[in-house]
């Protein structure tokens, strides 16, 4: 029972039916994305498939910003675009025309660990990628990221129905990852981001089955695992540590509990080190740093600011606002040089982040886990500010400013926006209509971002699509414009249907009592063994 005197209830049939609808529909717009954009037009794309290749023809993981492009890599970036598709060699002809590495270029990858080039590697090799032409290699590791990404509907509901209780919030949940176009246009490109996606997902989740009554301990354990994976990813799993720390000491926190979760916490974030924290911990004893600037030495040099000026917190904040916001909901290509409506860009951010700000943090039992889960995101604004101010007062560029960096946070952020949006409204009714009204937009959003991936790399970013659109891929595609309109078209009609069957399923399921609270569940029987063994 809740604490509204309504039953929680179990997941039916339907509700199954409709997450895995909203899945494949993310599918098809992840297919469009990974065959719709031009290859090594996705942001730092070259440089990982750089990297990837190094490690799958055996070259070792070279020291922070001393890793040179192979030329083959530098050959292929030259004539991508410069000759049609069909005329581009094989990775093994590349490398046999083109050996050794490229003098005066760095491959600034080897800043993070080595965890995704070396997995991504065993894909190229599965696929005899020497043996590919050099942009049908580069698909597999796209459609390999796209897999990664997939599970992140399935996250998003499951981590709001068990916070909030809903299903209709959690179904909502759901439909919202479609609603972040550079998201699919992320995880569809080969990107070490790709990895980290689902397991920041996963972290997410199981704090918050933490912080809604799950005390057990192989959910500290799981928790650890997830957390040392992400931290041997890259370094935007970093803001995570302090997050699982808070997290498992503010779990039931009450007098009596005290020691015990702070000697949770240590065990937690130790076996979190054992698994992945070590990466970083040797960077500090061999750099001095924790994560050496890949490009410091090779793009971005100290340069001082002209006589009389320095840096201005507001031309920081500024360049800092515009970045992150415009990549993280849509400005694509790889300078991001196409961005979506900035229409729609300011809307959703001010919509998203006034909800959050007026809504999530009211008092009840859900007050405690939202605390705990905006600490995430913001704990990653602080130091990525902090990051950055301090390489814009070093070089007097204001860099880094990528939305990417900030979906480590995305699971956390839908779960706030699930606790608030419902609050927003005083009816029944009204907590109906806008819930279809979410459920829609995520949709037409998505089939939006469809479009404009064939307007902006079919022609660089026209209002339409148009024949000359399609006749482009033909040229210089990844596969040609017949089968780009036909991804489009599936993903259109899988959107269409979606947004059918999650608007039935809403208005046939009733709503939940206006401000409900997280579950605390049932302890299972062996719970209370386990917080013995604690």
């Amino acid at each position: 029972m809740t604490d509204a005197g309504t039953p929680v209830r179990g997941v039916g049939r339907a509700e199954r039916l409709v997450v895995l609808a909203v899945t494949i529909a993310f599918a098809a717009v992840l297919a469009v994305w990974a065959f719709g954009t031009t290859t090594f037009k996705a942001p730092d794309e070259p440089t990982h498939v750089d990297a990837v290749v190094h490690v799958a023809i055996g070259d070792g993981w070279a020291p922070p910003g001393t890793l040179p492009y192979l030329n083959a890599t530098e050959s292929a970036q030259h004539d991508n675009l410069r000759e049609r598709s069909a005329q581009h060699p094989t990775w093994g002809a590349l490398l046999d025309e083109y050996p050794g590495d490229h003098v005066g270029s760095v491959d600034q990858m080897t800043q993070h660990p080595p965890t995704y080039y070396v997995i991504a590697a065993g894909v190229l090799h599965l696929v005899h990628f020497e043996d590919l032409r050099w942009d049908h290699a580069v698909l597999p590791l796209r459609l390999f990221d796209a897999l990664l990404a997939l599970p992140l509907p399935f996250l998003a509901w499951a981590t709001v129905r068990r916070l909030t209780r809903s299903p209709r919030a959690a179904v909502v949940g759901a439909a919202a990852v479609l609603a972040i176009p550079e998201l699919a246009a992320i995880g569809a490109s080969v990107t070490n981001d790709a990895l980290m996606l689902p397991l920041a997902g996963l972290l997410v989740y199981l704090v918050t089955r933490l912080l809604t009554g799950d005390h057990r301990v192989r959910l500290l354990v799981g928790i650890a695992v997830a957390l040392g994976a992400m931290l041997l990813v890259k370094g935007t799993a970093l803001p995570a540590v302090p997050f699982v720390g808070i997290a498992v000491v503010t779990a039931g926190l009450h007098r009596g509990v005290v020691l015990r979760n702070v000697i949770r916490a240590f065990g937690t974030l130790a076996l979190a080190a054992l698994v992945g924290a070590w990466w970083w911990l040797h960077n500090l004893i061999v750099y001095r740093q924790i994560q050496p600037d890949g490009m410091a030495s090779y793009a971005r040099p100290d340069k001082p600011f002209p006589a009389g000026t320095g840096p201005s917190p507001e031309v920081f904040l500024r360049d800092y606002w515009n970045g992150v916001t415009r990549t993280f909901w849509g400005s694509v290509g790889s300078l991001a040089q196409f961005q979506v409506a900035q229409a729609l860009i300011d809307a959703l951010t001010v919509l998203s982040l006034a909800g959050i700000a007026v809504w999530a943090f009211r008092r009840g039992p859900s007050l405690r886990p939202a605390i705990v889960l905006a600490a995430y995101p913001v704990i990653l604004i602080a130091l990525h500010m902090q990051s950055g101010w301090g390489g814009y007062v070093r070089n007097t560029i204001v860099a880094g400013t990528q939305g990417r960096y900030y979906y480590p946070t995305l699971i956390a952020l839908i779960a706030l926006s699930a606790l608030a949006w419902p609050r927003a409204t005083v009816t029944a009714r009204g907590r109906t209509r806008l819930a279809v009204g979410m459920a829609i937009a995520a949709c037409a959003i998505a089939l939006y971002g469809v479009l404009y991936v064939v307007r902006a790399f079919g022609a660089d970013g026209a209002w339409w699509i148009t024949r000359s659109n399609l006749t482009r891929y033909d040229v210089v595609g990844l596969v040609g414009g017949g089968w780009i309109a036909t991804l489009v078209v599936l993903a259109g009609l899988l959107l269409a249907a979606t947004a059918v069957l999650l608007v039935r399923w809403l208005r046939g399921t009733a709503p939940e009592r206006r401000g409900t609270s997280p579950v605390t569940p049932e302890r299972t029987s062996s719970a209370p063994h386990s917080e013995a063994r604690a």
